[in-house]
Formats: structure tokens, C-alpha cells, sequence
């Protein structure tokens, strides 16, 4: 009888630990919630309090778990939430000891329609990408003396409403293939590869592919599609998709804020930017880009422009290695804005 006893009692300890803390299910609710609430939410949790302090220009505020009175049982392990607010927006960590917990945390994901690209579920990688619609939950593990701690770092990510989107530099927010799927739909996104040169090809998501809105966005992640690198826009671009379509495709309507787009005259930039410039010429290894240490009303450092040309084939004054704008177009060379790429810097 006593080991009948026993047995219940550690049985139910064990139920009660992974009772503790928070599900995936919670977690997630956290993450939809308004800032104003997040601090009750985690009260009503079993979590209090304790400090705050600054990292350069985000906020972190960290809570640690204590647990909820009305719960028959507790346990030792020690759990806590460190929330960040900043330029990046506003993101949480949750830490626990509990392998169970964190097993139990996998599978409420997946069971929220969370995927994961890598497909493992114990942590042979540094970490885990599950994401799902305009959520996304890395985890991660690190030993701590003796134990593992298991973090999960959720973050919801504010997409614009339609209206908000005006110019190329506002699609940077699609930071992964899941946002622009879940926001612009899966008939308008595609997978693809975009070929960077003869030798080299890298794992890209075409947005309304070969027509006069295609953009293309390259990913620094290629194993989660995500964490965006580069933003091309043009017509016919080096996508897979793209290099097999034999139709014409539209001159393309995206164009940044200083006016610069795809298809505009050689005659038309250097108007705008009210200054002669240089790119280079046939003999260079980057033929056709504007450099970037021009003059003028532009700022040729924010985004590469490549030029192309419909009559520079046998034309010798385009064998050079650099070349003048305002010599490019006295002698009847006709360029025209052909590829616009936007680097971009990912968020922490």
C-alpha cells in the first residue's frame, strides 16, 4: 500500500511540474496580447516582477515564476520571462529547467499549426525555428552547471496594413516566406532560386512572379526561409521562375522613395539626380552598376542599381572600365534602370 502510495505522489508531482509555467498555448496567447496586459497576464500566470533594466535602446523587464496558490502542487524548478521592447518591436523569452516542459511546449506547437523546417525535436542545431501565419518561436539549449535550460524566444511580428505599403523599402518588414505567404496568400508567393552568378545560387521567394509587381526576396536562412538578405525588383530577374518564362513581363510598377525604378531612362535618373554619375562599364566585373560614391541629389549607398542596354554591344565607348552618365548618353547609348537591390538589416 505504501508503494501504491508512493507512486501516486511521484506521478502526481510529475503531472503537476508540467502543469507549471507555460504551454505552448500560453505562450502564444502572450505574444497576441496588447503591451498593457502583458504584465496581468503573466500575474495571473504565477509569475511576479523583479527588474528591469536597459540594453542600448531596448527595454528588457524580467519575471520570474513563483507559481499559483490555487495549484495543489508545485515544484522546485526555476522558470522565468524576460520581455524586450525597442525599435524592434516588442518579443519575449521564456526559460525553463523542465526537459518535459519543454517536450510538452513542441508538441502544443504543432499542434497549433507551428512547423519547423529542420523536422527534429530534440536540439542537435544551436537552435529551432517553429513558425506559423505572424508568429515565430526559436528555441534553443544551453547547459547551466549540472541542468539545461530551455529558452523559448516568441515574437509576433507587425505587418502593415495594405495601405501602408507605397514603396519597395516597405516590404522589407517581410522578414520570412511564412509572412509573405500568410499576408499576400499562397497563389501570389512562391519558392524559388535565385541565381547570384554562374556558380553560385541562393534560396529565394518570388512575389507575384513574372508580373509588373515581381519582387524577389533573397534569405540570409535558407533552411527556414527566412531573415531577409536582399530585396531585387525588376522585370526579368534571375529567379528560376523568371529565366524559364518566355513572355514579356511588364515594366514593374515598385519604386523606392527617392523615385528611383525599374525601367526608368539612363536620361530620366540623371535628371533626378540632378548631377552627372558613374557606373561601370563592359570591362568590369560589375557591369552596369552605378557606383556608389556619386554626387548628387541620390543616395546611390542605400540601394545597388544596375543598369542595362538595348544598343552597347558593339558600342567601344562601353568597354570601359567606368563610365560616365552624361558621356554615356552624348553618345546615344540607351540605359535603362534594370535590376534596383535592397540590402537589409535583419532584426536581432
Amino acid at each position: 500500500m505504501r508503494r501504491l502510495l508512493l507512486c501516486y505522489l511521484l506521478s502526481a508531482l510529475s503531472f503537476a511540474s508540467l502543469g507549471q509555467g507555460f504551454s505552448a498555448h500560453a505562450l502564444l496567447e502572450a505574444a497576441t496580447l496588447p503591451i498593457t496586459k502583458f504584465d496581468s497576464y503573466l500575474l495571473k500566470k504565477g509569475f511576479i516582477y523583479v527588474r528591469r533594466t536597459n540594453q542600448n535602446d531596448t527595454i528588457a523587464k524580467t519575471y520570474n515564476f513563483k507559481g499559483i496558490a490555487k495549484q495543489k502542487f508545485t515544484d522546485s524548478i526555476q522558470r522565468e520571462i524576460i520581455s524586450f521592447t525597442g525599435k524592434s518591436g516588442f518579443y519575449f523569452t521564456y526559460h525553463t529547467f523542465s526537459e518535459g516542459e519543454y517536450q510538452k511546449i513542441i508538441k502544443g506547437l504543432k499542434e497549433e499549426g507551428f512547423f519547423c523546417n529542420l523536422q527534429k525535436d530534440s536540439l542537435p542545431a544551436a537552435s529551432l525555428l517553429f513558425q506559423n501565419k505572424d508568429l515565430t518561436v526559436t528555441i534553443s539549449s544551453q547547459p547551466v552547471d549540472t541542468l539545461t535550460q530551455y529558452s523559448f524566444l516568441v515574437r509576433k511580428q507587425t505587418l502593415p496594413s495594405p495601405k501602408e505599403i507605397l514603396f519597395a523599402e516597405d516590404l522589407s518588414v517581410f522578414d520570412s516566406h511564412e509572412y509573405l505567404r500568410y499576408y499576400f496568400g499562397d497563389k501570389n508567393v512562391k519558392k524559388d532560386i535565385y541565381y547570384l552568378s554562374q556558380n553560385q545560387v541562393g534560396k529565394c521567394s518570388v512575389l507575384f512572379s513574372n508580373t509588373k509587381q515581381q519582387v524577389v526576396f533573397l534569405w540570409a536562412d535558407e533552411t527556414n526561409n527566412c531573415k531577409l538578405e536582399k530585396i531585387y525588383i525588376g522585370g526579368q530577374l534571375r529567379a528560376g521562375s523568371s529565366l524559364e518564362y518566355d513572355k514579356i513581363v511588364a515594366e514593374n510598377i515598385w519604386q523606392l522613395k527617392s523615385g528611383i525604378h525599374a525601367g526608368m531612362s539612363l536620361y530620366s535618373l540623371r535628371q533626378l539626380n540632378e548631377s552627372a554619375f558613374n557606373f561601370y562599364g563592359g570591362n568590369s566585373a560589375n557591369t552596369g552598376m552605378v557606383l556608389k560614391e556619386n554626387t548628387g541629389k541620390l543616395d546611390f549607398t542605400k540601394a545597388v542599381i544596375i543598369l542595362g542596354c538595348m544598343n552597347c554591344t558593339d558600342a567601344v565607348s562601353f568597354k570601359g572600365s567606368v563610365i560616365n552618365s552624361d558621356d554615356a548618353i552624348n553618345e546615344g547609348l540607351i540605359l535603362f534602370v534594370h535590376t534596383v537591390i535592397l540590402a537589409v538589416k535583419n532584426n536581432p
